[in-house]
Formats: C-alpha cells, structure tokens, sequence
C-alpha cells in the first residue's frame, strides 16, 4: 500500500491548505484504503476530509475484522454516525465541518470492494472510472444524509482484483499512468506525494494504491 496528497495550485496560490485526506488499514483480515476531499468552499471542510477518511478505514476494519462481508450501506451507517457523535460532542456545523466526498477500496483475500460518494476516480487492475464532474461543481456530500436527503456510498466495483487505485477529482486531472505502472510507490511511499506535486495540478490532488503481492 501506499498514498500521498499534494496542494493544489489555487489553494497555494490563494493561501489555503490542503483539503484531502487519506487513511490505510492493513492486518490479518485484508487492507483497505480511503481519500476523502472537503468542500472547496467551506475552509474547515478539510477537518471533516481528515475524520471521514479515518472513520471510513476504520468501519472497513471492523467489519472485515469480524470475518463478515464489507456490507457498504452498514459502512455508510458507521460513517455518519460517526459525523455526528463528533459533531454533537464537539459543537461542530454540519456543513462547515463535514462536506466531504469518499472514495474507497478494502481488499479481503482475493476479493475487491471500492465504493464511494461524490467525485473522484477509481481504478481496478487499470481500468480507470472516472467520478463526476458534477454540475455545479456541487457533488453529493455523505453527510447530506443527517438531513433528509437520500445519499450514500455506492458500490463501484466487487470481485477479484490485484490491483486497486482510489483518488480525489483533482488527482483525476493529474498522469495516472504513471501512478499505475512500477513497484517504485511500494518501495518508497512517499513517491506517490512526490509525483502528484510534479504534476502541479490545480486542485488538491490525493491517491492511495493497493497491490496484492504475488
């Protein structure tokens, strides 16, 4: 496994931080791997990128943990659940917060779940998906569902698989081939941050990668 996130050009160019964020998991039970992206819009939407992608990593975790199939609308469940413990807790606004797309895959034997909400891209054994672009710039946010609307993770792909790349939209812009090809990322993970900020994408730009060794 491995992942990075590089700054968009906008955001330096106006001062504002990175809002992607990515978490892994690994052990006994398979790996899994997370990128979320806050909302442009809202500037403390990257606290809630950073706590989505966590949350998510670590519901996959559990779930494969206990030796039961990776059940997405239960992950989606523990997800906003866990959206709204911090944001009670913590007197967090929903939508200052928490608006963040997911895009995500677990490996579990030989089997691949990547499932996500909003934009984004997806690639299994290279075949790249593109998520988005929506109109507006305005895709569906996973905590929407705490108010009423009918939003939740959707399975892209379930199966066999070797290889698994989830990326945020401004990643989709970027080079993913040679995101895709080498064993270079796995020998030194930081090259995936490396190779993204080359790039000099415009928009925060994050990847993770999962590859079953042979």
């Amino acid at each position: 496994m491995a992942a990075g996130s590089a700054t968009g050009r906008r955001h330096a160019l106006a001062e504002r931080p990175n809002q992607d964020a990515f978490a892994l998991r690994t052990g006994p039970w398979g790996a899994a791997a997370v990128v979320c992206d806050g909302c442009g819009s809202e500037p403390k939407s990257g606290f809630g990128a950073v706590l989505g992608a966590a949350l998510a990593a670590g519901a996959v975790e559990r779930r494969l943990g206990a030796g039961g199939p990776l059940d997405v609308e239960a992950l989606a469940s523990d997800i906003l659940g866990g959206i709204l413990r911090v944001s009670l807790t913590a007197g967090l606004g929903l939508r200052e917060h928490f608006l963040f797309t997911v895009v995500g895959a677990a490996f579990a034997g030989e089997r691949a779940t990547v499932f996500a909400c909003g934009d984004g891209v997806a690639a299994v054994d290279g075949a790249v998906t593109r998520l988005g672009p929506y109109p507006g710039n305005a895709p569906p946010y996973l905590a929407y569902a705490l108010e009423g609307a009918e939003v939740s993770l959707k399975v892209l792909y379930d199966g066999p698989a070797r290889s698994v790349l989830v990326g945020t939209d401004g990643a989709a812009d970027g080079d993913l081939a040679s995101l895709l090809a080498g064993e270079r990322f796995f020998a030194n993970p930081d090259l995936v941050r490396r190779t993204l900020r080359r790039q000099r994408l415009d928009d925060d730009a994050t990847v993770a990668l999962m590859r079953k060794a042979p």
